[in-house]
């Protein structure tokens, strides 16, 4: 039995990296100051978690705490678009994307999130 936990240790592990989602920034790392304050962020989300992947899935850039919606973008396959401001006197912004959706479960839906890793943008100074 002892000789056995290493290896169920290693197999559950294959398990959970095999379903943890998988996240394409596809924001730049820098951007020229915008004069309206907001700037465009974008994302590709994977998942394979069973029924996750369906219209019901909401996206959001998380600035400061802050979230902002992020929209489909059409005829493609889950990636994200939108716009976030930024305040004016900030030359680098911390972001992270966050997903909300349901899948089947037991006894009906059940609900959860992921959120990727965080990111950095840099602004062009003023």
């Amino acid at each position: 039995m002892k000789r056995l936990k290493p290896v169920a240790t290693v197999i559950f592990a294959g398990i959970l990296a095999g379903c943890a989602p998988h996240y394409v920034n596809l924001t730049p790392n820098s951007l020229p100051r915008a004069d309206a304050h907001d700037y465009p962020f974008e994302v590709e989300w994977q998942t394979r978690r069973s029924g996750a992947n369906n219209a019901e899935v909401r996206a959001y850039v998380v600035i400061d705490k802050q979230l902002f919606p992020l929209q489909r973008i059409p005829q493609t396959e889950n990636r994200f678009e939108g716009r976030a401001p930024v305040p004016r006197d900030r030359q680098t912004v911390l972001y992270r994307f966050k997903f909300a959706y349901s899948y089947p479960g037991l006894p009906g839906k059940a609900v959860s999130s992921d959120w990727s890793p965080e990111y950095r943008l840099k602004l062009a100074p003023q």
